[in-house]
């Protein structure tokens, strides 16, 4: 399977993976989509380990525009940085105001990280009216989008497949 083709002919992915490969599958589709415009979400890492890591694997992230929803939880940050947005990780109508605001810059890719994380934050009915107001904000655009969710929230993983396009589920490999 190509991954990239996949995610092109569907505007809105959702993939599945198991937690053994979070790591290595950011990795993999921050290379994969790192020479275009991509605005990245994230509710699991700060913008500050997320450039280590991608610095760490040679992943160019000058054309990505963060929206960063974890470093406010541990410390002051201004609303605004050269990197991005950040915001407080409870503030959905912040992240979708933020979200909306980015994409009228003609963003190739957008990736979040990740809907298994909006749990720790919100109720249930919260995080999927969210879901629904963000695939419904991607589909205005041309934008690809790549929603993150592991594979062992059960619960999650039937709603948000009614939600998207296409869902890519990624198996562990042996160790």
């Amino acid at each position: 399977m190509n991954v990239l083709n996949s995610i092109n002919d569907n505007q809105v992915n959702l993939v599945l993976m198991p937690g053994i490969e979070y790591n290595k599958t950011i990795v993999d589709f921050a290379r994969l989509l790192s020479p275009k415009k991509i605005c990245y979400v994230t509710f699991n890492k700060t913008v500050d380990s997320l450039k280590q890591l991608f610095a760490k694997n040679k992943i160019d992230i000058s054309n990505m525009i963060f929206i960063d929803s974890i470093t406010k939880s541990i410390r002051e940050m201004p609303s605004k940085t050269e990197l991005g947005y950040f915001i407080s990780p409870g503030a959905l109508t912040e992240v979708s105001l933020t979200i909306s605001l980015v994409l009228r810059n003609d963003i190739e890719y957008f990736i979040f990280d990740s809907l298994t994380n909006l749990f720790s934050y919100q109720g249930k009915e919260n995080v999927e009216k969210f879901i629904l107001t963000l695939i419904n904000q991607i589909r205005q655009t041309k934008t690809k989008a790549v929603l993150y969710a592991l594979d062992e929230q059960e619960a999650l993983i039937p709603r948000c497949c009614m939600f998207v396009d296409n869902t890519l589920v990624l198996k562990a490999h042996a160790q």
